[in-house]
């Protein structure tokens, strides 16, 4: 049984106490300590993490200090722009860390949580949910073993509607920074960002390796009245020719969960939700099945008790989450978010919730999955994306397009 902690119990905390309710139940692992700044809005949960035996605490910086080299695993599943600080003081309090994704807002944080895990001896494992899954690893053995010969397009999109609740929800939904830090939540890098990391994993050369971006291209749009997009359509060229194209929104008609396929010379893989179909172009055929969610959070557990015990053992590290960090800075920093059109967008009240719609644009993000080409003036007059940015030389986030339209 390994010692473990948690900061922040609601939001998406909230997955993180169920996890804490389910693994303590199976004799796996020792609540010691929770940070919670708002316990009385959170009272149900604190007295049972009370009552078996967890020391509550309203400052992290307390807590970490308070069980200094007592916490095996401490569990950050907080703002975006908190996740670099609360690494390195868990890190430097002697616990190793499960951060939730996005890592950081920047490569440069990226970096100084990289700095940190070195100069501990620690290990940081990060919630990218689908890298612990048995498929997601079947399919890079495949890939990796030639299966569909050499793998040229990789592809994904989702739709997944979300309504002004979501962007109230806390202070720094939709936004690019906040109180002077860096943010940039956006829906692929927050929401979707599970997939495009799947994505970049999958492209990959070795087992733990990812894909080596020479070029971002990528329209950036929004419905919402937010700093960020809503909407966005990127296509990422790899050293070897490969091409990645990526599509997500929240102000579709429908929601999709996302569809996703990689095409090789020989054969393609199919995956989502449900299964992943690999079909060669000789007619043979391998189907296997996808994780059921309720499943997934139990996978990552099996994985990070393991790693606790053998070094060998895969996460996806700081070096694989970091990767998606880079790429999502150079859009940023390739094309500015610009507005829709409002006479291209309809209101609707869901249970009393406006949300906001682009008719057409689930039709139009799967017509450009379908061709391997970003959405753009062949769908909407307004789609126009950004021009081809060089990856060369390019270190991390500058914000100049942001900072210049300001």
């Amino acid at each position: 049984m390994i010692n473990v902690a948690v900061i922040g119990v609601s939001g998406f905390g909230a997955v993180h106490y169920n996890d804490f309710v389910r693994e303590h139940a199976a004799g796996r692992v020792n609540v010691v300590a929770a940070t919670v700044i708002n316990q009385s809005e959170e009272a149900e949960k604190c007295a049972f993490l009370q009552s078996i035996g967890c020391r509550l605490f309203t400052d992290y910086r307390a807590m970490l200090e308070e069980f200094r080299g007592k916490i095996d695993i401490c569990f950050i599943p907080t703002g975006i722009a908190m996740h670099c600080p609360m690494t390195v003081a868990a890190l430097e309090s002697g616990a190793n860390v499960y951060v939730e994704k996005p890592v950081a807002p920047t490569v440069e944080e990226t970096q100084i949580m990289k700095e940190a895990e070195k100069r501990t001896g620690k290990f940081v494992a990060v919630g990218y949910q689908t890298m612990y899954q048995p498929e997601t690893r079947r399919i890079k053995e495949l890939l990796l073993a030639g299966a569909i010969g050499r793998p040229r397009i990789f592809k994904s999109y989702t739709l997944w509607p979300r309504n002004d609740a979501y962007y109230s929800r806390n202070n720094w939904a939709g936004m690019l920074s906040v109180n002077g830090k860096w943010v940039l939540d956006s829906p692929f890098t927050n929401a979707m960002a599970h997939f495009l990391n799947l994505l970049i994993f999958y492209a990959g050369t070795s087992f733990e390796g990812t894909v080596d971006p020479v070029e971002v291209q990528a329209g950036l749009f929004r419905a919402n009245r937010i700093e960020t997009n809503d909407f966005a359509t990127i296509r990422i060229k790899s050293a070897l020719e490969q091409q990645i194209y990526f599509h997500v929104t929240h102000v579709c008609e429908k929601n999709v969960n996302p569809i996703s396929r990689i095409e090789g010379d020989a054969g393609t893989i199919d995956y989502d939700e449900q299964r992943t179909v690999v079909t060669l172009k000789n007619g043979d055929t391998e189907e296997f099945a996808s994780t059921p969610h309720d499943e997934m959070r139990k996978h990552i557990y099996d994985a990070l008790l393991k790693r606790m015990e053998d070094p060998k053992q895969f996460i996806c590290t700081l070096d694989l989450a970091s990767k998606h960090t880079l790429i999502s800075n150079a859009v940023f920093d390739s094309v500015p978010n610009r507005d829709i059109p409002q006479e291209e967008v309809r209101t609707v009240t869901e249970n009393g919730v406006n949300r906001r719609v682009v008719p057409g644009i689930d039709d139009a993000i799967r017509r450009a999955f379908e061709e391997s080409r970003l959405v753009d003036t062949r769908d909407f007059a307004w789609a126009v994306p950004g021009e081809p940015f060089a990856l060369a030389g390019y270190r991390g986030f500058t914000g100049r397009l942001i900072k210049n339209s300001k």
